[in-house]
């Protein structure tokens, strides 16, 4: 079911994939865009390293956003 309305999408880490399923099955939204990505780990990865998964993410969350997702 798509809704008109802000194009947005759901940001999701790794950890919990299956809870947003489940979340969006319970709302019957089956065509909800998430974007599921690992888990940061802020503490651990240098600082270049979380730098670059903060700029992938952003790109997925355009592509979703103009529709162009692969």
């Amino acid at each position: 079911m798509i809704r008109e309305g802000v194009p947005s999408v759901g940001l999701v880490h790794e950890p919990f994939r299956k809870l947003a399923g489940l979340q969006i099955e319970a709302l019957q939204m089956p065509d909800t865009p998430i974007l599921i990505y690992p888990q940061d780990l802020p503490s651990e990865d240098p600082p270049e390293h979380v730098l670059k998964k903060a700029h992938e993410v952003t790109d997925q969350v355009t592509s979703y956003i103009l529709g162009t997702v692969k």
